[in-house]
This record gives structure tokens, C-alpha cells and sequence, in this order.
């Protein structure tokens, strides 16, 4: 079967089954606690390890994106793998794919936004690589420690699920510069597409709360999806109750789409937010000025629902899949 009728998700499956059935035959590595599958690998004494690839053109695009923002983005982006283990990072390896034209000033400002986002979680680019290539791209790996690293597979039932800050507001920012739209008219949706900055504070203030955790990179339906699977558990989102930014609102008003508005926000990617699962009820507030909604709850069972005036609707995962035909 193809990767393309494949897809993500199964793809991720298959590697995995792969990479266990050896795991069986041969003996198991003793510094491994938690494997592929989750945000970041866990060894057995804390550390936390991540890797994320990015490619100009699918991770980003130079048409209106900066030198220094690119190197923002990927920094942000791997970093948010950290956060939604709730630790803290400690270093971070770059290797880039660096086309021949690109000149020495152009890799100081993708190094200087890397830089900027890391030493604001003190952490520091400690390695990597440098290789020619075509197209500029970035794999970042980053190394970090926590307390206890909340898996995705750490739901329970009677547990309700959170989500910080708001759905689908990074992909508004993305659509309104792709469409040269006023950048006066979306400031915080384009903030958030160019800058995203990882919840690693947020998550390690709410850690004692959490049991499941995960960042929302491929979008609410699919992240959900993902907890659900991996805590073998039953969500159910309710519809009213997903945060939606004005901004987003104003791009649906303003711009004729070919989905609702609430399509959009349960399937946009790159919000690179924290959805977790909690047996308190947190009361609606904010964390570090970050909001904080509950927007469903855990049961027993299988699959996510959406809860949608009275009705319950089962979802699947529509977030964004990288290897899923155009």
C-alpha cells in the first residue's frame, strides 16, 4: 500500500509495530521508560528527548516569512514536544539543509530567532549538523527533564479535558499573510503562526493537575483522536465550549470558506497549544496570562465525540496529515 492512501497516522503505527516486534525478539534497551509514540521519548532517569523536521514550503514558507522568523518557528515548534511532557528543556541540537545560495547574513538571523526562543527557557543550541541541500529544511532535537512525564496514554475515565489558549488561531494568521490580508486586521492570529511560543510554563504550573497531556500540532480532531487511542478512553468535546478567538471569527465573517467555523478550529494545526486531562475542575481562568477552557470530558469507552445541540457526533481525526493525498 502506498504512504498516501496510508497515511500519518497508520504510517507512525506501522514503524512502531515494526520497531516493538524487534523490541520482542531481541532484549529491551534498559535506559528506554517510553518509546516511539508519544510527544518525547522518556529514559528511565527523567530525560526527556524529541525530534521534529521541518522543510521550506510545508513547515514554512518564504514568501512571507523572515530569516529570523524561520528560525523562531522551528525553535518553537520542537520546543513544544517538551512542553507537553510538562519539563523543562535542557539543550537543543540543530542540523540544517542549507541550499548553496544562501548567504552567511541569512544563517546569522535563523540562528539569532533559534537562539531567542531557546534562552527564553534557558536553553541553549548545544550541536548539530550541517548538510547541502536544495530546499532549506531544519532537524531540530531536543533533550529536556521533568518530575514526571505526562504521557498520552494517561487519561482516565471521570477525567476532564483542558485546552490553553485557543483553536485554530494559528492557521488564521497562516491564510491571512498567504492571502496578504491587512496584518493590522489579524495581529495575534499572525503571532501565533510565525511565533508560537511553546506552553512549557503553563504545563509545569498545571503538571499536578494533569494525568494525559498533549500539544496540538495536528489540529483538536486529530490530537484528541490521539489521546483517545493511546489512553484506550472515550472523549467527549463539547462544541460550544472550544475556545475560538475574535480574530478567527472575523476571518470567517469577512473571507468566504468552504467549512464552518467550527470545522475549522476542531481540524487547524500548528496551534502547537496544550490539551490535557484532569480529575480536578479547574474553575475558567489563566495560567501566566495563557487561557485555560475545559472543553470536555473522559469515559469509558472508545473513539471522540462531539457534543453539538443535543446531538453526539463521532469525530475522526481531519487534523493535518503530512504524507495524506492533496
Amino acid at each position: 500500500m502506498m504512504l498516501s492512501n496510508l497515511g500519518e497516522i497508520k504510517t507512525i503505527e506501522y514503524i512502531k509495530y515494526l520497531i516493538e516486534a524487534f523490541v520482542k525478539r531481541n532484549r529491551k534497551n534498559q535506559f528506554v521508560k517510553v518509546g516511539i509514540g508519544d510527544d518525547a521519548a522518556v529514559l528511565k532517569d527523567g530525560i526527556v528527548v524529541s525530534t521534529d523536521a521541518y522543510l521550506e514550503g510545508v513547515h514554512f514558507s518564504l514568501a512571507y516569512y523572515d530569516w529570523y522568523d524561520v528560525g523562531q518557528k522551528v525553535a518553537c515548534a520542537t520546543l513544544s514536544d517538551i512542553a507537553a511532557m510538562a519539563a523543562r528543556p535542557l539543550a537543543i541540537f540543530v542540523s540544517a539543509l542549507l541550499p548553496p545560495n544562501i548567504n552567511k547574513t541569512s544563517i546569522k538571523e535563523i540562528y539569532s530567532g533559534i537562539l531567542n526562543i531557546a534562552t527564553q527557557y534557558d536553553c541553549l543550541i548545544s550541536g548539530g549538523d550541517i548538510v547541502a541541500h536544495s530546499h532549506l529544511g531544519f532537524i531540530l532535537t531536543v533533550i529536556g527533564k521533568g518530575r514526571q512525564a505526562k504521557l498520552r496514554s494517561m487519561a482516565k475515565p471521570g477525567d476532564f479535558l483542558y485546552i490553553t489558549g485557543h483553536c485554530g488561531l494559528a492557521e488564521t494568521g497562516r491564510l491571512a499573510l498567504t492571502n496578504n490580508y491587512h496584518r493590522r486586521d489579524y495581529p495575534f492570529a499572525i503571532k501565533r503562526h510565525l511565533c508560537p511560543l511553546p506552553r512549557i510554563q503553563e504545563a509545569i504550573q498545571l503538571s499536578r493537575y494533569m494525568n494525559a497531556c498533549i500539544d496540538t500540532s495536528d489540529g483538536l480532531s486529530t490530537d484528541a483522536f490521539h489521546l483517545a487511542s493511546m489512553s484506550n478512553i472515550k472523549i467527549k468535546i463539547f462544541a460550544e465550549q472550544i475556545p475560538v478567538h475574535q480574530e478567527t471569527l472575523k476571518y470567517h465573517k469577512k473571507h468566504s470558506t468552504d467549512d464552518s467555523v467550527l470545522d475549522f478550529v476542531l481540524n487547524s494545526g500548528e496551534d502547537y497549544e496544550i490539551l490535557f486531562t484532569s480529575r480536578k475542575e479547574l474553575l475558567p481562568s489563566s495560567i501566566g496570562g495563557t487561557r485555560l477552557t475545559k472543553i470536555g470530558v473522559i469515559e469509558q469507552g472508545h473513539g471522540v465525540y462531539l457534543i453539538k445541540d443535543n446531538r453526539m457526533l463521532k469525530l475522526t481525526p481531519q487534523g493535518y496529515d503530512h504524507l495524506k493525498k492533496s
